[in-house]
């Protein structure tokens, strides 16, 4: 959420910039007209309250008549608010001023790394790795939920608590709190943190029928909507967690699209790095996100791109984001494989997230950035490291962790 008297001073530049991500820019207007309104009927109900509060004990008759008409104004009000907060809520964060403006063909690569394997055999996709393997079973997903569950089986297991617990030693050792969070949250949660609010645009979330609750699509939901309402101290900033979860998504308007195998999926499992900073920290702390997720892909040995997002590529909530491509054997390309984000002060006006320094309070500054999607760390893992037989060789980094230095491939298969 930004400050409305920013809104108010830099109309156009909020709407050129709202534009520019892809959202209505008219959305801008709109607001500043109920902004106006509501003002108006703050003013018109005080002064109304105003007047009331000075009657004397004998103007029965006034008072009767100013009650009924500051219950009609204070109606009025209501709905203008519910207008209003809806309206600021559609308004997303304004793009940092080095980001490139455009949409995904603008997207810039800031460098290549490693070094992409030559086969000197036919390359399979990580499903028919994962069927000789032994360790990726779609049909009982299928079976026992619907197209885009999957079970994880035998050794791929082992891979999967490996990464986790590599990735989590690391950050630990970096000074992230380790949290394992709740895997669904309520809605204050989930639009606080920029998850537009049961719409189609963004959410992609499944709802909990009945209940105020919805499965979380990251954990950096439930990370950040922690300290909703709290002030910290300077001294506890920045404050970081690394934070494992279930997350699911209804990647709705992908039908037809990454359908094979497990790339895109309703149900995986994820780490997510978040961090609370003072506001002039932010960017030097989004640079060190990417140089995380950069060490932790290197260190797998596996070729990797950085993409730093044009506007129309960021979201609601980000001011800046990079992604980290992954080289895909069967795909002859790179695919996303995480992400770190500034969100600068958006997020924490949402929830009330402050800190208190110089004898005042100010909004503090949220960062997010994935370590592991696990199912696609298992993709670019299986391919990149695939032998000739369908066994998989386990990068050097993970083989303590996992116990052996091969997934073998099932015999008969």
């Amino acid at each position: 959420m930004l400050d409305i008297q920013f809104i108010r001073d830099n109309a156009e530049k909020v709407k050129q910039a709202t534009s520019d991500k892809g959202f209505d820019p008219n959305v801008v207007d709109e607001l500043i007209e109920v902004d106006v309104k509501r003002r108006e009927l703050i003013g018109q109900t005080e002064a109304l309250r105003a007047k009331k509060n000075k009657l004397g004990k004998d103007d029965v008759e006034k008072g009767r008549a100013l009650k009924h008409e500051l219950k009609t104004l204070e109606v009025k009000l209501g709905a203008v608010n519910e207008k209003y907060h809806e309206l600021m809520l559609r308004v997303p964060n304004p793009s940092a001023r080095d980001v490139k403006v455009g949409g995904e063909a603008d997207n810039e690569v800031v460098r290549q790394v490693g070094k992409i394997r030559k086969f000197d055999f036919p390359v399979r996709d990580h499903l028919d790795l994962g069927v000789l393997t032994g360790t990726i079973d779609i049909p009982s997903g299928t079976k026992v939920a619907q197209s885009g569950f999957y079970y994880v089986k035998g050794p791929g297991v082992l891979i999967e608590f490996a990464l986790i617990q590599y990735a989590m030693r690391k950050l630990a050792q970096k000074g992230f709190i380790p949290v394992i969070t709740p895997n669904v949250a309520n809605e204050k949660s989930v639009i606080g943190c920029g998850f537009q609010a049961r719409s189609d645009k963004e959410r992609q979330i499944y709802h909990v029928e009945g209940e105020d609750l919805d499965l979380i699509a990251t954990a950096e939901i439930t990370l950040v909507a922690q300290h909703a309402d709290t002030t910290f101290t300077v001294g506890e900033l920045p404050k970081k967690y690394a934070g494992y979860s279930s997350c699911y998504r209804y990647e709705r308007g992908s039908y037809g699209k990454d359908v094979r195998g497990i790339l895109r999926v309703h149900e995986f499992r994820k780490v997510e790095m978040v961090v609370f900073c003072l506001p002039e920290d932010s960017d030097t702390i989004h640079e060190q996100l990417r140089e995380i997720e950069e060490e932790i892909w290197t260190d797998l040995d596996i070729p990797y791109q950085v993409i730093k997002m044009a506007t129309g590529d960021l979201g609601s909530a980000a001011s800046r984001k990079y992604d980290l491509e992954a080289w895909m054997p069967s795909q002859n390309k790179y695919r996303e494989v995480t992400s770190t984000s500034n969100t600068t002060d958006f997020q924490a006006r949402r929830l009330g997230i402050k800190v208190r320094r110089n004898n005042e309070n100010e909004y503090l500054h949220t960062l997010n950035g994935t370590v592991f999607a696990i199912g696609r760390a298992l993709i670019a893992i299986y391919e990149n490291y695939q032998n000739e037989d369908g066994s998989i060789t386990i990068p050097t980094v993970l083989r303590d962790l996992v116990g052996n230095d091969v997934i073998p491939a099932i015999t008969g298969k």
